[in-house]
């Protein structure tokens, strides 16, 4: 081989290692209207989402400073192989003009990046403009962005009933991608929505969560999530176990009342008045008592011998007793 062909090679493989290891991950242009009311550096921040607050977690990661034609980038090594938020921000130049600009003007951008993809910000009237990117979570969290916006200046008669269902109905039949779901759902959370629906649609969740535990993405990501479902569930299991205790507290009672109750029919039957013996009855008791037989008796009332024996069987029947020694014991 040449010396010719081996200096051809050099510079291909010095051209490839600068493609791979020096290719910008976000590049692109700010416009600044009012240049000596900001500052000129840009910095870039990681996002964690959090529960119950329209705010997020900032971890600040790399800042670079403008060129004077406003264009800023941020190298690929600084993001890692999975998908994660992240932010691009300018801040004022004081605390005066971050109180006076805060509300006038969007000074930041959040999207979705992994190492892997590459975004470039346009120049624009806005100061973090129009962008393009070809990292697919981005692609699809600008939909969901698209559909929001309609909530985004709710009036008086907002019904969360009708946002809940619309938005639970979006992310789950409109987005594939796991982490435009997960910020979907925090806009519930974000609305106060996502309790209530969790607690009447656990298994919903619980299988969502599921899938994120089982997908590449950060814990992190979805640590908020998980937090909160496991606040919830545990929630339902003490609810439940409440419920149990009460119903089994209530069936005990209910036994208990029953089981008195037999136990007072049973008593008030044994003291119930005995039926009293006819007048017949009581001569053939006393006969009976006084040690005469049954032949004797039938002599003495002037009756047959089966009438003496009816009288007998109402008599034990009337006091509830079973033999003529059972007689003279209630004497």
């Amino acid at each position: 081989m040449t010396m010719k062909n081996w200096s051809n090679i050099f510079v291909f493989l010095f051209l490839l290692n600068i493609n791979l290891f020096g290719q910008d991950g976000i590049s692109g242009y700010v416009h600044i209207e009012d240049p000596q009311r900001w500052g000129q550096t840009v910095y870039l921040s990681q996002i964690q989402l959090e529960e119950n607050t329209n705010t997020y977690n900032t971890t600040t990661i790399a800042s670079t400073l403008l060129t004077k034609d406003g264009f800023f980038a941020f190298d690929k090594n600084l993001f890692t192989s999975k998908d994660h938020i992240y932010k691009v921000q300018l801040n004022p130049i004081s605390a005066e003009e971050k109180n006076k600009l805060s509300d006038k003007i969007k000074n930041f951008q959040l999207f979705i990046l992994s190492k892997k993809d590459t975004i470039h910000f346009t120049k624009g009237e806005r100061m973090f403009g129009e962008y393009t990117t070809n990292n697919t979570a981005d692609l699809e969290w600008q939909k969901l962005k698209q559909f929001e916006a309609k909530y985004e200046n709710l009036t008086d008669d907002f019904d969360p009933r009708q946002y809940l269902i619309e938005t639970k109905g979006y992310v789950k039949d409109s987005l594939q991608i796991l982490l435009v779901k997960l910020i979907g759902i925090k806009k519930l959370d974000d609305q106060n929505l996502l309790e209530k629906d969790a607690k009447a649609n656990p298994e919903y969740y619980l299988s969502f969560l599921k899938e994120l535990k089982s997908s590449e993405l950060d814990p992190s990501t979805y640590a908020y999530l998980e937090n909160k479902l496991n606040f919830i569930t545990q929630e339902i299991v003490n609810h439940k176990y409440k419920v149990s205790l009460w119903v089994n507290g209530a069936t005990s009672l209910v036994i208990i009342l029953l089981i008195g109750f037999i136990l007072k029919s049973r008593r008030t039957k044994k003291v119930l008045a005995p039926i009293p013996l006819s007048k017949q009855e009581k001569a053939v008791k006393n006969l009976i008592i006084s040690g005469k037989s049954n032949k004797e008796i039938a002599n003495e009332l002037f009756i047959s011998l089966s009438t003496v024996k009816t009288h007998i069987t109402n008599i034990y029947s009337k006091l509830n007793i079973s033999s003529r020694q059972d007689l003279l014991l209630k004497k």
